[in-house]
Formats: structure tokens, C-alpha cells, sequence
């Protein structure tokens, strides 16, 4: 039974287990909902009649200041604030005892007035008493309220439901239901990971260490340690069959020992013929051996538990973080109300951007697992304080510690992938560190935006914090750091005259000033500062901010190796860099047709599809690119650079995006940066065009010349 069989059962296992979960929480959902749709109107039937008892008060109040019921003075205005304080109510009216309209505010819908006059609507006037009964009118639901003197009865109250605003109070609710839903999967599958990922990884291993053993001859036998449970009963089954094997040539060893110690003449007759067998049976065969396993990839495995909880944690913020600095905002000479919401953002990566090659070497000194303990512990301190925060000011202070958490913990978290892996494992390494990011990055910004509409902001960036502390919890079960090998290189910080030798280095900056930044700048521009704050200053919700962000991460998680397994050469990466950057650059410029809800949907969809195509090419083109300065300065130098001014380009997006609003509003704002990075595209398109012609042509006139 091969690898990849045995991989094949465990995938199939899974995805049986996270269909069943789906299908549970689909089921469930489906009936809370129902009952929440059946249980809605009566709710807010109710709400209405609670603030129609306060109007109607106000009215017979004036009554009884002698005031005629049809001369009252302001009640228009009395339902104008009523109907701003309840964004549900459409309509307010007030009738006399004939069903004959006095007063009202908003637009009346089809049949009011016919309704008003309906003798079942004019008997509400027999009784004071005071329920929450609706009657469907045209597009609203209508209650009434009698307003009864203390001598006589004047008329009606009736406050209009818009049945819109009811639909779209529950298609908010089924929105959230599939955000659920998706994010159910992903943690579904995080969790089977973390519970039985890396026992299953480690199992699967070494049952088929025992398999491909047996079949090429291999009959040693090997302890078996806690991990390789997972499949124990058959482990333990094959390796007693071994085991047989092993007793009964050793028992057939001491035999044919036992005869040859026999005088000659009693040595049984073909002796030789047996022993020359037994010696070809041990050249053919191994037995008795005791062989050692690697258990790297479980260790490997149990580091994306703790980076999945952590990235989770600063996910959880983003897409109400604008919209909570706008809240703390204070004025700031010299700096308008778009760029202070930007500032955090822009520190924040700059803190990350500037100080990882520096957490790079300081992790590598004191040990990854220790640092990662550290930097999740420091964010933690940073989520509770921001949840504390005052104003703008104490706020960038709690995100820059928060920053520097994050940056530990994603330095040495890099770092014990490489320890854990060698040249040929490290794409496997850190294909499970991207995904940890891809997977907290989809479930972060949606669930986070729930929360925050439902408990508010302060007490997420709480939860953020338990996150944080909890990813503690899953760091601590990872080993100790091994004994650093002194023959590995220690991690450098690039030099300045090599920093400054790269940025005047064509190849390398038709790259990074091209093709990284302008996608760095378009991801935290666009979708951690425009999109927030856009959809926000629409109307809806920050938890609409979160499943517009978590489309982007789902694309990026389906699309991404689908690219990776497409970029193969260096012409492949090139246009995959080419597309990708024209096709974000077209996302931004969709807002040219419509600046709605569902267009900044398609924006970001846009975007995401194009950034999984450049980024997963982007970094192999780099090697591609600038071998010779690789050569001269090393892997190490080149690649340090690239990240830094990469994550450079992060924290400029924000201010370029916040400049752009100051003068353009927010929708043109979208357009400039998709046209933006669309030049870039094409620039770099045209650029590494003309390089390929002028290296071809380069290499016939020297083969001429030969």
C-alpha cells in the first residue's frame, strides 16, 4: 500500500467528516432561521407598539391642554425623530374615529387609506388595550394603536414596518448563516488537524515505513513511539508478522550454527547446501535491525495549530479596525481625519516591515519556540490595552506593541519551519505556513465583523486577546529548540551599500517596484483601508466589511495552488505576474460602473483572483531575475530585501488610499488605484518583454559570431 494510497483514505476520511459537520450546521441553521424569520415581525410588531404608546402620550398629553386632536401643533416632526431613532419604520400616520388621515410622516403604502377606514382597523377604538398585532398593507405591516381620551375616543396611531427592511434583516441573517457556515468548514478542518493532523501524519508515516520495509525485504523491527498510535492496531499487526520472521530465521541461525559445531562426520548430509542458502537469504533480506524515524513532519505539523490561532487573533480586527479608530478620533494638526484612520495600519506594518530582519537574528539567538511564547504573550498585552484605548493617540502606541508581537511570532515561526525541514521538505514547510495564514485570513475578517455588530469592537479585540493567549497554550506542547547547528548560516541583516545596490538595480526593482509593491498596496489600500471604511459610510455593517474581505481570502485559498502548480518556468511566472496585477488593476476599476455593495463584492473578488496569480509567482521570479546578485551577495541578502521593500509597499497603501479619499471621495479612490496598479501590469508586461528579445537577440549574435 503506497504513500499516496494511504494519504488518499485519510483525505476521504476527512472530507466525510467535514460534510457531515456542514450538513449538521446547514440543518440547523435552516431551522433557527425559520423560526427567527417567523419570530421577527411579531418582535418588531411589538418594538412598534412600545414607541407608539410614547407618541401617543405626547398626543394626549396636548389633548388635555384643551388642544383640539386635529389642531395639534408638531406632530409630524414627533414622527419624523420616531422614524429616525427606528430605521424598520416607514410610515407613521394618525387618524380620527372615521379612519380620515390627520397626520403623517414617510410614504404611505398602497391601501393605507382604505385599510384606515376598514371597520375591523375602526373597532381597535372599543378597547384600550394595547398589543402587538400587525395587518400586512401594500409593503409594510401596520400596527394600530386606539388613542382614547379619558371621555371619549379621538382616533388611531399607526406605525408602518417597512416588509423591505424586515428582508433584509434576514438576508443579513442567512449571509451570516453561510459565513458560518464556510468558516465552520475551515475550522473544522484546522481543528481535525490540530487533534489528529499530525498523530494521522505521523501514523500514516510510519505504517508505511512498515510497508515499504516488507516489500523490498526489510524485516527490522522499529520501537514504536506515542505518534505512530494512529494506526496502531495494524502497525502492531505487521510488525508481528515481522517479528515471526525475525524468531524463526534466528531460531533456523542457531540451528545451522549448532550443527556445524557437530563433528564433520555427523553433520547432517547438504550442511553446505543449507548454510550457502542461509547466507543468501540474509543478503537478500534484513532481519533483526533496529531502524529510527524521523518525526519531523509531526513536529512540523504542530506548528500551524498555534500560528492559526494567533494570525486568527489579528484577523479578528480587520474589518472594523478604520471604523474604531474613526470612533477615538481626536484632531491632529497638520493631518486630516482620513490619514490619522490610516495611521495604525501604516505603523503597523511598518513596525512588522522594519524589524523582522532584526526579530529574525534575535529569534534565532534565544530559540523560535521561546520567541513565539513572547511575541503572542506581547500582542495579547497589545489586543487588551487597544480594547482600553482612549483615544487615537494611546491607540497607536497599543498597536505598535501589537505589531511587535506579530512580527515575533511570524519570524519565528518561519524559523522553525526552516529548522524542521530540509531542501526537499521546505516547500511543504511552508506551504502549511501559508495556509495557517490563508485560513485565519478567511475566517478573521467575517467573524470578526459579526462579532463587533453584536458585542461591539472593545470586546473583540478581548476575544482577540484570549486568542492570543490561548495560541500559548497549543506553542508550549511544540519541543524544545534543538541545539543550533554551527554549520548553518546565521540569519544576517542586509547592509546598507547592498540595500542601496539593489534599489539601483533594474532587474531587480522591474520586480519589486512593479510588481510587489503595487500588489502590496492594492491588498492593505483597497482592502484594509478602502473597503472597511466605504462600505461603512453606506450604511451597512463592519460584519458586511467581513464577508466582502473573507471572499477575497477564499479566492486566494482556491486559486493559489492551482497558480503555484501553473508556474513552472520563468516565461509561466512572468505572465502569471503580468495577469495578475492587469486583472486587481481591473477590480479597482469596476467601481467605474457602480459604487454598490455588490460591486465592491465583485471589486474584491477581482482582486483576490488576480493577487493569487501574481504573489505565489512573485518570489520564484526573484531568483529568476537576479542571479547574479544572488551569486555575489547571497540568497539570504537578495530575498531580505525583496520582503522589506515588499512589506514597505504594505504600509504605504493606507496612506496613498487615505490621500487619494482627502481629494478624490472614496469610490474614485477605488478606480486611481486599480489604474494604478493595471499600469504597473502592462509596464512590467512590456519591460520583461523587451529584456526577453534583448537577451535572445543577444544569444544568436554570439552564436554567430561562433
Amino acid at each position: 500500500m503506497s504513500r499516496i494510497r494511504l494519504w488518499w483514505m485519510y483525505w476521504r476520511l476527512t472530507g466525510i467528516i467535514l460534510l457531515v459537520v456542514i450538513a449538521a450546521l446547514a440543518a440547523n441553521s435552516y431551522v433557527s432561521n425559520g423560526g427567527f424569520e417567523r419570530a421577527l415581525v411579531p418582535e418588531m410588531a411589538k418594538k412598534a407598539a412600545t414607541v407608539g404608546v410614547s407618541v401617543r402620550a405626547l398626543m394626549l398629553k396636548a389633548v388635555d391642554q384643551k388642544i383640539a386632536f386635529h389642531e395639534l401643533y408638531g406632530v409630524e416632526q414627533t414622527f419624523e425623530e420616531a422614524r429616525t431613532d427606528n430605521r424598520d419604520f416607514g410610515y407613521m400616520a394618525a387618524t380620527d374615529t372615521q379612519g380620515t388621515i390627520l397626520y403623517q410622516q414617510g410614504k404611505a403604502p398602497e391601501g393605507a387609506e382604505a385599510y384606515f377606514r376598514r371597520p375591523d382597523t375602526l373597532a381597535r377604538l372599543e378597547s384600550t388595550h394595547v398589543t402587538g398585532e400587525f395587518t400586512r398593507v401594500g409593503s409594510q405591516f401596520i400596527v394600530s394603536l386606539p388613542i382614547i381620551a379619558p371621555d371619549h375616543a379621538l382616533g388611531l396611531l399607526h406605525i408602518g414596518i417597512d416588509v423591505g427592511f424586515v428582508d433584509r434583516i434576514v438576508q443579513e441573517m442567512w449571509f451570516d448563516v453561510l459565513v458560518i457556515l464556510v468558516v465552520a468548514l475551515f475550522f473544522t478542518f484546522e481543528l481535525l488537524n490540530f487533534i489528529a493532523g499530525s498523530r494521522l501524519e505521523a501514523g500514516l508515516k510510519s505504517l508505511n515505513s512498515v510497508l515499504e520495509r516488507g516489500g523490498r525485504g526489510d524485516f527490522t523491527l522499529t520501537p514504536t513511539r506515542a505518534s505512530d498510535q494512529a494506526f496502531g492496531g495494524v502497525r502492531l499487526l505487521l510488525e508481528n508478522a515481522m517479528a515471526r520472521i525475525n524468531a524463526g530465521i534466528l531460531a533456523l541461525t542457531k540451528d545451522v550454527e549448532a550443527a556445524q559445531r557437530e563433528p564433520a562426520h555427523e553433520r547432517k548430509e547438504r550442511m553446505s547446501t543449507i548454510t550457502t542458502s542461509l547466507e543468501d537469504l540474509r543478503k537478500r533480506f534484513k532481519f533483526g535491525q533496529v531502524a529510527t524515524e524521523s518525526s519531523a513532519n509531526s513536529r512540523l505539523a504542530g506548528v500551524r495549530a498555534p500560528l492559526f490561532g494567533f494570525l486568527l487573533a489579528e484577523e479578528l480586527t480587520r474589518s472594523f479596525l478604520p471604523a474604531y479608530v474613526k470612533s477615538l478620533m481626536v484632531p491632529i494638526p497638520g493631518l486630516s481625519p482620513q490619514i490619522v484612520v490610516g495611521l495604525p495600519i501604516v505603523l503597523f506594518m511598518l513596525i512588522v516591515a522594519l524589524g523582522q530582519p532584526h526579530f529574525g537574528a534575535f529569534s534565532e539567538r534565544i530559540g523560535h519556540r521561546r520567541t513565539m511564547i513572547y511575541g503572542a504573550g506581547i500582542a495579547a498585552v497589545g489586543f487588551v490595552a487597544t480594547a482600553l484605548a482612549f483615544n487615537v493617540f494611546d491607540l497607536l502606541l497599543w498597536r505598535s506593541v501589537c505589531a511587535l508581537g506579530y512580527a515575533l511570532v511570524f519570524v519565528s515561526a518561519q524559523g522553525l519551519i526552516l529548522t524542521y525541514t530540509t531542501a526537499e521538505t521546505r516547500a511543504h514547510g511552508f506551504a502549511l505556513f501559508v495556509g495557517a495564514f490563508m485560513v485565519a485570513t478567511v475566517c478573521g475578517p467575517s467573524i470578526g465583523g459579526i462579532l463587533a455588530d453584536n458585542i461591539g469592537e472593545r470586546a473583540t479585540f478581548m476575544i482577540s486577546a484570549v486568542l492570543a493567549l490561548a495560541s500559548i497554550l497549543a506553542i508550549r506542547l511544540l519541543p524544545e529548540d534543538a541545539q543550533r547547528d554551527p554549520n548553518k548560516k546565521a540569519v544576517v541583516v542586509p547592509r546598507l551599500f547592498e540595500v542601496r545596490a539593489l534599489l539601483f538595480n533594474s532587474r531587480f526593482m522591474t520586480l519589486t517596484g512593479l510588481a510587489a509593491v503595487p500588489a502590496k498596496i492594492l491588498l492593505t489600500g483597497v482592502c484594509f483601508y478602502l473597503v472597511p471604511l466605504y462600505v461603512v459610510s453606506m450604511g451597512t455593517t463592519p460584519a458586511m466589511a467581513g464577508r466582502i474581505l473573507m471572499t477575497y481570502a477564499v479566492v486566494m485559498v482556491l486559486m493559489s495552488p492551482l497558480a503555484s502548480s501553473l508556474a513552472n518556468n520563468r516565461e509561466n511566472r512572468e505572465w502569471l505576474v503580468a495577469a495578475g496585477l492587469c486583472l486587481s488593476g481591473i477590480g479597482g476599476l469596476l467601481m467605474l460602473v457602480d459604487g454598490s455593495v455588490p460591486w465592491v463584492f465583485a471589486a474584491v473578488l477581482m482582486i483576490g483572483f488576480g493577487q493569487s496569480l501574481s504573489i505565489t509567482a512573485q518570489s520564484a521570479l526573484v531568483s529568476d531575475h537576479c542571479k547574479e546578485e544572488m551569486a555575489h551577495m547571497g540568497d539570504q541578502t537578495v530575498y531580505g530585501v525583496y520582503r522589506l521593500v515588499e512589506r514597505l509597499g504594505n504600509a504605504a497603501g493606507p496612506l496613498i488610499a487615505s490621500g487619494l479619499v482627502i481629494g478624490l471621495g472614496y469610490q474614485k479612490s477605488f478606480i486611481v488605484m486599480g489604474a494604478m496598479v493595471m499600469t504597473c501590469g502592462i509596464a512590467f508586461t512590456l519591460i520583461v518583454r523587451a529584456g526577453r528579445r534583448s537577451a535572445l537577440a543577444t544569444s544568436i549574435a554570439t552564436a554567430t559570431a561562433e
